[in-house]
């Protein structure tokens, strides 16, 4: 049996460790507790940026402040700390969503005519698997929005019940099949669906 005998020189040893040192590791895949996921299926979120401060736009009135201020407290409070921190007053500026490093609540009077059953829209933008910025359109040319006891009105759609289910995506949550989750995809009008459920909950402490 013959055996054959490799020698490196010390160089190219020196050259493959460093190589090796260098070589970037593949992330570890997560499971998604029904979060977004990036395409190394990690789960997208604000990480440790929290809490995640989020603006009102000056096209929302201001008769719907205290939904909005209900919906961030709701999920503040069944986190059991502040994991969004809701500025006060109103911001000027465009009219539009735009991606500038602030996440803003916006009340929209124009919709696109193929999505006009979309009640709301909430756009994330991350890097790697970190949220760095949220913004949240409603669809005010197609719907009514009430504020207050909502059920059993079928003209409009309740404002907190529709927010609380754009934040859970704001913190990177996606949709469910679960009618008792507050992220069932859809809403009827007349239907109220403010409180978070275990189910809920079960998933934000999965990743905050």
């Amino acid at each position: 049996m013959a055996w054959t005998r490799w020698v490196l020189a010390p160089g190219i040893v020196t050259v493959f460790l460093l190589m090796q040192a260098c070589a970037k590791q593949k992330p570890e895949a997560q499971a998604s507790c029904n979060f977004i996921q990036n395409g190394a299926s990690q789960r997208v979120s604000w990480k440790a940026d929290t809490p995640a401060e989020l603006y009102i736009h000056e096209s929302v009135p201001m008769s719907y402040t205290s939904a909005v201020e209900a919906a961030v407290a709701e999920w503040n409070s069944r986190a059991g700390r502040t994991l969004i921190r809701l500025i006060p007053g109103r911001v000027g500026g465009g009219s539009s969503p735009k991606k500038d490093g602030y996440s803003v609540l916006y009340m929209m009077n124009s919709w696109e005519s193929n999505k006009r059953t979309e009640q709301a829209r909430t756009t994330i933008y991350w890097s790697g698997s970190r949220i760095y910025e949220a913004d949240i359109r409603l669809n005010d040319k197609n719907f009514n929005f009430v504020v207050g006891e909502a059920e059993g009105t079928f003209y409009g759609v309740d404002l907190e019940s529709l927010l609380i289910h754009e934040l859970g995506h704001f913190l990177g949550l996606a949709h469910t099949h679960s009618r008792e989750s507050v992220m069932y995809k859809s809403l009827a009008s007349g239907d109220v669906r403010d409180h978070i459920s275990d189910e809920d909950l079960d998933s934000l402490m999965c990743e905050y």
